[in-house]
């Protein structure tokens, strides 16, 4: 859990310094679990990541894949990147009030270019949404804080 544990430091770090729409989103997402290249968050969708019809908005989905699918790139090998390319494909939709998981794996990161995928579920375990996301990765190392 050291790993989960270093993740969350830096993921406060980026919700104090960055604020706006960063901070929205990851205000009330929980890490779960946490492997080198592979990690798990939980979320209850609340009514401002909803959208008319009562489910979670498309944009706060989309947002989720962005940031999570990050965090399994960082615990894969600690840099950020830049998005270059998203895609989504939205399944099933999540209400709001309803807890779902977020399951985001780093599928490989080379010198210049990583790429990830991210599934979100329900507590039933069906499929609500899948990404693909792809970042440029020639931005500098993270040091994460490994300390207890």
């Amino acid at each position: 859990m050291a790993l989960a544990r270093a993740l969350t430091r830096q993921l406060k770090r980026v919700i104090d310094d960055v604020g706006g729409f960063s901070h929205k989103t990851m205000s009330h997402l929980e890490l779960t679990d946490a492997s080198p290249g592979r990690v798990k968050f939980r979320l209850n969708v609340e009514k401002g990541d909803g959208n008319l019809y009562g489910t979670m908005h498309g944009g706060m989905g989309a947002s989720l894949v962005d940031l999570c699918s990050s965090v399994a790139i960082l615990s894969s090998c600690e840099r950020w990147g830049v998005s270059t390319d998203m895609h989504i494909s939205y399944v099933k939709g999540a209400p709001v009030g309803a807890p779902v998981e977020i399951v985001s794996v780093c599928d490989r990161a080379g010198k210049t270019l990583a790429f990830s995928s991210c599934f979100i579920y329900n507590e039933k375990g069906d499929l609500l949404l899948k990404g693909q996301h792809t970042k440029f990765m020639g931005t500098p190392k993270v040091e994460l804080d490994f300390s207890e």
